[in-house]
């Protein structure tokens, strides 16, 4: 019996990249968009990606990322299934592998 699932939370529970989403908010997804594509062909290390990508929405406000991050758009099915693996005792984790 499974007693633990994992899940990624970008692009798996949710539709898109919450830095991506982040960075709409002052203009720079596609600034944002390019990076991830480039560490994702791996012409970009993890932390390499991850400083030039979080510069982009430095300056983005706490309550404007709070409420950006309250709304992220779930896959269709993702709370379905939690709620499922709740139901059957199966403990649930979401990390962000990304962000």
């Amino acid at each position: 019996m499974i007693k633990l699932c994992v899940f990624d939370f970008d692009s798996t529970l949710m539709d898109g990249e919450t830095i991506t989403i982040l960075s709409k908010a002052v203009g720079k997804d596609k600034e944002v968009r390019d990076i991830t594509k480039r560490a994702m062909a791996g012409e970009l290390d993890f932390y390499e990606s991850l400083v030039k990508r979080v510069k982009f929405i430095e300056g983005l406000k706490l309550e404007d990322a709070t409420h950006i991050a309250s709304n992220l758009p779930f896959i269709n099915g993702a709370k379905e299934i939690i709620t499922y693996l709740k139901s059957k005792n199966i403990k649930t984790v979401v990390f962000s592998g990304g962000f």
